[in-house]
């Protein structure tokens, strides 16, 4: 598996998510929730990982986000998911059948 980088998209009081990349590749995504003595992760791959790859992947979140965060939690309870993006959509956006009657909008209005 190439190294391994985390980029934070958001970060409140009590929990974080994290976008994954191996490379220029999107491996996926991590949510952290803290508790009061535990942390909870929910992982999202986007890639099929082996047993070995995907352990390395969990001790790396709880080396680099989970410890940094809250070094004397007492557990740090992960679970994880084989997912596939559909796209991301917002308030924002109005559906893709109202793009023909206004020309100042994107004809796309999904954010990827």
């Amino acid at each position: 598996m190439e190294a391994v980088r985390f980029e934070r998209a958001v970060r409140t009081e009590t929990s974080e998510i994290f976008a994954i990349y191996g490379g220029a590749r999107r491996l996926g995504r991590v949510d952290i929730h803290y508790g009061r003595f535990e942390v909870n992760g929910t992982l999202l791959l986007e890639v099929t990982l082996t047993d070995d790859e995907l352990q390395q992947l969990i001790d790396q979140l709880d080396e680099e986000l989970v410890q940094t965060h809250d070094p004397e939690r007492e557990d740090f309870l992960v679970t994880v998911f084989k997912a596939e993006e559909l796209g991301f959509y917002s308030d924002e956006f109005e559906s893709d059948d109202d793009d023909a009657s206004d020309d100042d909008e994107p004809e796309d209005r999904r954010a990827n």
